[in-house]
Order: structure tokens, then C-alpha cells, then sequence
């Protein structure tokens, strides 16, 4: 719950040493009281019990703890795309798989999926080990497409934030290959060309870390209605006490 909690002004820590040494070398001096009975001189009716104490300690302590601003710094974290790779297993070839490769390697924020839609299907859920996927794209063989693409291919983005899930179909007939799309998903259906690589880069940029931005929450409301409510707990005291 207070993880990653710090305090912006920790130094102002030190007013409560000053008070600490007001209560020690500066006791509050209250107008001289007149007894008509000499019976009650000398009584602690109005000495204020150990709750008194505690709260008015309380209050000048989480005062104090509001002045010094506990706060929790978040950084922007920016994500890259969800890529789904569909491939058309009648369209590998080794010049496919180093393009798709190069691909990969030139979006190291991304995440990527995999789906070859032949007789044994090829399916790798959305991974970043970019290497691991590297490397079954290299074993990937030459086929015949068993099924068309449907918008089933939805369940590879389950875990996608909002608006960066992006499905890339690549195959030589996509007209015969592609039945139907998903919902939500944003799709490029390409028939595979030299210049196919740069004209996604061109569309969906990879993401590049320019800088970063940093945000804080607050939290030194909770400590100041903690001391606000120890305030009135010791006014109340002292007024129950007549010391107001």
C-alpha cells in the first residue's frame, strides 16, 4: 500500500524537534486561578489526561507529515503495438522469412503474435522474446493454407491495450486466404513486395523513447484530515476540561 511512497520536502521534518522543544523549555502559563475554597487548591481536575496528550501530539505530527508532501512518482510508460503476424503458408519462401525477421528485429518495443493457418496450424501467442519467435520463423516451411483467416484471430489480442493491437496478413492471393476480420482490431492485409516493411514503418512507426515523463500523486490529504480530526478531538478535550 505505501510502496514506492516518498516525501517531496523531508527536510521540514525538523518543526517537529522545534515543537519538542517548545513543550520542554516553553510550558504555556494560564492565568492565575482563585480557589474560594482552600479544600480544592492543589487538585488535578484540570490536569488533561493521557488522550489529550496523545492527541494533540497526534495532530502536530501528521500536520507536520502533510507539510513534508508524501507523494508517489509514476512514470509514463508508453507501450508499442501488438503485431500479429498471419502468414500465408503457400507464400514462405526464404526471402519471407528474412523480411519477417528484419521485421521483427526493427520493433524491439513491440510485442508479436503468430498464426500460420495450415493443416497443422503454426500458433505463437503475443510474446516479447523476439529471439525465440526469430527462430521459429526460420523452420517454417512452404504448404497450403486449411483454413481461411476469421475474426477468431481476436483471441490473439486478449491481453492488448486498447488501440494497439494490429494484425499484418501476408500472403501472395489474400482475396482467397482472408474470410472475414475482427472487430477492433486493426488489420493490413498485404500482398508481400519489396517495399512492404517500409510502408508499414510508414503507418505504424515504431515506437522510439524520446523522453520520459513523470507524474505524482498526492497523498497529503490523508495525514492533514488524520491531524484535522486529532485537532478536534483535542479541542474538545480541552474545552471538557476548561482549559479553553
Amino acid at each position: 500500500m505505501f510502496e514506492g511512497i516518498y516525501f517531496q520536502f523531508p527536510k521540514l521534518s525538523f518543526l517537529l524537534f522545534f515543537f519538542l522543544a517548545c513543550e520542554t523549555l516553553c510550558p504555556l502559563r494560564l492565568n492565575p486561578i482563585y480557589f474560594p475554597r482552600v479544600a480544592l487548591f492543589g487538585t488535578d481536575d484540570t490536569k488533561p489526561p493521557l488522550w489529550m496528550w496523545i492527541a494533540k501530539w497526534a495532530m502536530i505530527t501528521f500536520f507536520i507529515v502533510a507539510l513534508m508532501s508524501p507523494v508517489r512518482e509514476i512514470k509514463e510508460e508508453r507501450q508499442g503495438y501488438d503485431i500479429l503476424l498471419v502468414i500465408d503458408p503457400d507464400s514462405i519462401d526464404v526471402h519471407m522469412k528474412e523480411d519477417i525477421q528484419s521485421f521483427i528485429q526493427r520493433r524491439p518495443n513491440d510485442r508479436f503474435a503468430l498464426y500460420v493457418p495450415e493443416e497443422t496450424a503454426a500458433i505463437v501467442p503475443m510474446t516479447s522474446d523476439h529471439d525465440a519467435l526469430e527462430k521459429i520463423v526460420s523452420q517454417l516451411s512452404h504448404g497450403k493454407a486449411a483454413q481461411p483467416v476469421t475474426r477468431e484471430i481476436e483471441r490473439f489480442f486478449s491481453t492488448t491495450s486498447e488501440g494497439r493491437g494490429w494484425a499484418i496478413v501476408l500472403s501472395k492471393h489474400p482475396e482467397d486466404l482472408v474470410r472475414s476480420l475482427p472487430v477492433g482490431i486493426e488489420v493490413s492485409v498485404i500482398e508481400r513486395n519489396a517495399y512492404w516493411m517500409e510502408t508499414n514503418d510508414r503507418s505504424h512507426p515504431p515506437f522510439v523513447q524520446i523522453s520520459e515523463r513523470k507524474y505524482f500523486d498526492y497523498f497529503y490529504i490523508y495525514p492533514l484530515f488524520l491531524g484535522f480530526l486529532s485537532m478536534l478531538l483535542y479541542l474538545y478535550g480541552r474545552n471538557q476540561k476548561g482549559l479553553a
